[in-house]
């Protein structure tokens, strides 16, 4: 019995341990893969070392000073999940007032389909239901684009490309497109779409709808953040606001993410929102929000929908905007020249890589 107790002490060590190490791993600033998936199940480490610290106490008697240690650890690591994670709790009710006119109103959807999943008609069906003016659609391949193909009678304006992997991309819109770009963003070889949408109102705003590369054994995340750094700078460096959608492969608390929000002056809706997971739809466990759409002052957030599982990994987004005067949104510090220039950097450092891999 004295070992069993030991042992399981041991495993409670051991598995505590390998949260507080990956939390640590998270800190720090590198694109390699192992470090940056670290970032995604935050909510679930926190939940486990709650779990665990609780465990460990039922120690304290036996090992008071190993477990005191232990608990130390991980309630200090708790901590700094909970500081992360706070400002997507449903704390501050952050959405804007529903009333806005109906001329004014943007609603965004983003689908990633998951390229062997069936179409099968329950995604088109969500649409339908949800009215998008811009629906934007990853994973996509021909037979996927066929399936979809009756919503161009509602949407007629649209833009795709098909890449025979899992990063086709397409854009169906109510809104008229203007100055319509699929881009290879930072050097990257990834279709992104940039375009202009017209609102009802005649105004055009910029629309960045992306989906970069995740990090994974193959590969690191460097591609997938210079793609988020040139989106926050195609916004910074144009007159009109805009609006950022897509499965950008990253969570909303990331350094990546929060260097483009910082430098396209971005505002992201779940914030002060709620927590929203849109992957892993096969999962009720292993999720966390990889589905955005972020918008620039000039805009406020009406509402955010998670869909219903259609057979993809991921759910449904869809956000309501608003188009306000900028006085009455909030407004966003405009990024020092240091993030900049960090920012450029990161985008040669990718546009290196790829030349190196391509030549070799």
């Amino acid at each position: 019995m004295k070992y069993l107790r030991l042992l399981v002490f041991g495993l409670i060590g051991v598995a505590g341990l390998s949260l507080v190490i990956a939390n640590l791993l998270s800190l720090i600033p590198s694109d390699i893969w192992w470090i940056r998936i670290t970032d995604f199940p935050r909510l679930q480490s926190a939940a486990a070392l709650a779990l665990l610290a609780l465990a460990a106490a039922c120690f304290l008697g036996r090992y008071r000073y190993a477990s005191m240690a232990l608990i130390a650890l991980m309630l200090a690591t708790l901590i700094y999940h909970a500081a992360v994670l706070l400002p997507y709790t449903p704390l501050q009710g952050a959405l804007a007032d529903s009333a806005c006119p109906s001329d004014k109103r943007l609603a965004v959807m983003v689908a990633n389909v998951r390229l062997s999943n069936d179409p099968d008609g329950r995604l088109i069906e969500q649409v339908r239901r949800y009215q998008p003016d811009v629906f934007v659609v990853l994973e996509v391949n021909d037979q996927w684009l066929d399936a979809l193909a009756p919503l161009e009678q509602s949407m007629p304006h649209t833009v795709h490309r098909t890449t025979g992997s899992y990063f086709g991309i397409a854009l169906y819109s109510r809104l008229p497109l203007h100055s319509t770009e699929i881009r290879y963003l930072a050097g990257q070889d990834t279709p992104q779409i940039v375009t202009e949408v017209e609102l009802r109102t005649g105004e055009r705003v910029d629309f960045l709808g992306i989906h970069p590369r995740p990090p994974h054994p193959s590969q690191s995340a460097l591609g997938r953040d210079a793609i988020l750094l040139k989106a926050g700078l195609l916004l910074h460096d144009s007159d009109r606001p805009g609006v950022v959608a897509g499965d950008l492969n990253a969570t909303p608390w990331e350094r990546a993410v929060t260097h483009m929000r910082e430098i396209g002056r971005l505002v992201d809706p779940r914030a002060g929102y709620g927590f929203l997971p849109t992957y892993d739809a096969q999962s009720w466990w292993m999720r966390w929000p990889l589905d955005h759409v972020f918008y620039e002052a000039g805009f406020d957030a009406l509402e955010l929908i998670r869909g219903e599982a259609f057979g993809s990994d991921h759910f449904p987004y869809v956000a309501r905007l608003c188009r306000v005067e900028q006085s009455e949104s909030e407004t966003r510090n405009r990024p020092d020249e240091d993030t900049l220039q960090n920012a450029r950097d990161t985008i040669e450092r990718a546009r290196n890589q790829d030349t190196t891999a391509a030549s070799s």
